[in-house]
């Protein structure tokens, strides 16, 4: 996401927050990461993962739903006056490092009001991106591209009820060999533990790679890096070796 906060403002922040503390080994949990969590200025805690099983649907929601494969189900039709219904799934298996796919797909209805930005392919002539125009809103997005808007903010960082602003681009075609960057939750956080430090290091490093400043993001990542799982840790590294600021702002939206 793009962010006129200036990057030494930034590491200022996270100095402060306590970003340099140091993370003890643990599991991260292997839930999908959930859009519309409490704004970054509330205090976050580790918690143990959940053990309470999920309901099962009753059945005449069932008949309503599609399966979109990956055990994930959608209303039948979509949003707006899209016929079918994608969804970025983001998660991991056995406790493994969280990535994120695109279920279903993606279709063009058309420039609205709120949704009249344009639109990247990538190399397969595939919607890739969009990027966000003023006035723009995730639903109208959703509903230009028949994808749940939910998982598109959430798959872009959208952090709390912070607006998407112009300029800012949406990934909405994720590549799933890559893993995905948890805002919330460090990896190893001890039970009981503050999330606030790893949180804000991590808004600190996307503004960084927003602004290409590399150095600043060298920087950041050196405190940064104990707290991603190894294989993303590896890839992250990797890409600021390389300068790949594509693949780095593809890791923070």
């Amino acid at each position: 996401m793009k962010r006129s906060t200036k990057i030494t403002t930034a590491v200022v922040v996270v100095a402060v927050a306590g970003l340099f503390a140091a993370a003890a080994p643990a599991v991260v949990s292997a839930a999908p990461a959930v859009f519309g969590v409490a704004s970054w200025a509330s205090e976050r805690l580790a918690a143990e993962p959940s053990t309470v099983p999920t309901p099962a649907p009753e059945d005449p929601a069932q008949e309503s739903l599609v399966s979109l494969g990956d055990g994930i189900s959608v209303p039948a039709g979509g949003p707006g006056d899209c016929t079918t219904n994608a969804f970025i799934n983001i998660g991991s298996d056995d406790g493994e490092t969280m990535h994120a796919k695109l279920l279903g797909e993606l279709v063009e209805m058309g420039e609205s009001e709120l949704a009249s930005g344009p639109v990247t392919l990538d190399a397969d002539g595939e919607i890739f991106s969009y990027e966000v125009q003023a006035g723009d809103s995730l639903i109208a997005i959703g509903e230009r591209f028949c994808v749940d808007y939910v998982t598109v903010g959430s798959f872009n960082h959208v952090r709390g009820f912070e607006p998407i602003a112009p300029g800012d681009v949406l990934y909405l075609r994720p590549d799933p060999t890559l893993p995905f960057v948890d805002i919330y939750s460090p990896y190893n956080a001890e039970p009981g533990s503050s999330t606030i430090p790893y949180y804000d290091g991590v808004a600190a490093f996307s503004t960084a790679v927003a602004t290409a400043d590399l150095g600043a993001a060298r920087f950041l990542w050196q405190r940064l890096e104990k707290d991603m799982p190894p294989e993303t840790a590896a890839v992250i590294t990797q890409a600021l070796s390389d300068d790949d600021l594509s693949l780095l702002r593809r890791m923070f939206p």
